[in-house]
């Protein structure tokens, strides 16, 4: 009876789940095995799921080091030792891969005359629903997590998620199974998406949601497609460009869900009134807040499927409005948008309180007071700011922040008040 050196259970009863079995149908790794190739075979494994080096060791009979070494390039020298590592990975037999060449012969035979193909290794479907369904539970768990939590850890998990997704997609499923696993797949690209986005990568971001946009395309999943379009706009609201507004105009007109299209017409308010369109921005303000966010939504939405994330609750919409209304120098309404936001994200649970939104709330927050020129309010809402737990500085408080400090410069503070709140303003360090 094989056993599995890393977790010590049956291979032949199906008892070990080290390597998942779609690995095993990969082209590339089928390939591998017929060559006896190990180290590819090793670089697949790394790629295509979530082993680390060190279960990959165990199993394969050599060093982590060695395993290192062939992420970077290298081999497996003899084909005694390649037999071994395959063996011990748990790689099928050579004798049970069933590889098609043709011969010349064979390639100047009629069309007529070729062998039917082999349907039954054509149509597979190495995805059932219980398992497409438990990849689902995880995408929603992680879109809830990243609300709340920092997105670094969460980084690993949305990757060997895609990950696995997209080796079963390789690995063969039937229409309905490949539709759900690249809308999977594309979901993952626009979660690294966010997270590029709130580390300052806006070229990283922008890679990711470009493989969002292509499982969008493929699926012809709408919603999909909705929400990469709105975060393509949203990162370009936070560059220096005029694009932003140009995006919204045309992300608007895309077929939607409510919470989606709530999402864009707030993009599209703060875009304008930062580039200084204040009618757009006003209207887009009112068309925010009377339609309404809780109609009649379709099952497929991701706002539905998935969640957390890919949301846009009422706190969000306070925040978007409080942003937009500070760069109106509207500063009553947007002291109360952001006292709104803060509160109720603050009462409201903690695995719906969206660190990034609540820590820019607050920059929106001193703005407003800047405006009003409350200086004893501004250094409070500073000092609170300040007491944010570091994770919760996402790098677009730097351009927050830069907004303040221009404020400051107008605000009807007196000299040693504008001072006093410079110097609290350059204290807030952020990582």
């Amino acid at each position: 009876m094989a056993l599995c050196r890393n977790c010590g259970h049956s291979r032949t009863k199906g008892t070990c789940g080290c390597i998942p079995d779609y690995f095993w149908g990969l082209p590339e790794v089928r390939h591998a095995v017929a060559e006896l190739d190990a180290a590819t075979v090793i670089r697949a494994l790394r790629k295509h799921t979530s082993l680390g080096q060190v279960p990959i060791a165990r199993m394969a009979g050599i060093s982590q080091a060695k395993v290192s070494d062939i992420e970077k390039g290298g081999v497996l020298a003899s084909v005694k030792r390649n037999q071994q590592a395959l063996q011990g990975l748990g790689a099928p037999e050579r004798e049970h891969l069933s590889f098609t060449t043709k011969t010349a012969a064979s390639a100047a035979r009629p069309a007529s005359m070729e062998p039917m193909p082999d349907i039954t290794r054509l149509l597979t479907d190495n995805t059932d629903d219980y398992a497409l369904a438990t990849l689902e539970h995880q995408l929603a768990r992680l879109a809830g997590a990243y609300v709340s939590s920092p997105s670094r850890p969460l980084i690993p998990r949305v990757q060997a998620l895609r990950n696995t997704a997209l080796g079963h997609y390789q690995a063969g499923a039937r229409p309905r199974h490949a539709h759900d696993l690249l809308v999977i797949v594309g979901t993952c690209e626009l979660l690294l998406a966010y997270a590029a986005h709130d580390s300052g990568n806006s070229t990283a971001a922008l890679t990711h949601l470009d493989h969002a946009h292509r499982c969008a395309d493929y699926t012809e999943h709408p919603h999909l497609h909705s929400w990469a379009a709105g975060t393509r706009t949203l990162i370009a609201d936070w560059q220096p460009t005029t694009q932003a507004l140009e995006l919204a105009d045309r992300v608007e007109r895309l077929a939607h869900g409510p919470q989606s299209f709530a999402r864009i017409t707030a993009i599209k308010a703060r875009a304008a009134a930062r580039r200084g369109d204040a009618t757009t921005a006003r209207a887009a303000l009112d068309q925010l807040q009377t339609r309404p966010v809780h109609a009649p939504e379709d099952p497929e939405d991701l706002s539905v499927k998935v969640g957390g994330i890919f949301t846009f609750p009422r706190p969000k919409r306070d925040y978007y409005t409080a942003s937009t209304l500070v760069l109106l120098g509207d500063a009553e309404p947007a002291l109360q948008s952001a006292r709104a936001a803060i509160g109720a994200y603050e009462s409201g649970p903690a695995s719906q309180r969206s660190y990034g939104d609540l820590t820019l709330a607050r920059a929106d927050l001193i703005s407003a007071h800047l405006l009003l020129g409350d200086a004893d309010a501004a250094l409070a809402a500073i000092d609170d700011l300040a007491r944010t737990p570091s994770p919760a500085r996402i790098q677009q408080l730097r351009s927050a922040l830069a907004s303040c400090t221009r404020l400051l410069a107008r605000s009807p503070v007196s000299s040693a008040e504008c001072h006093q709140i410079r110097d609290a303003l350059a204290q807030l360090r952020i990582p």
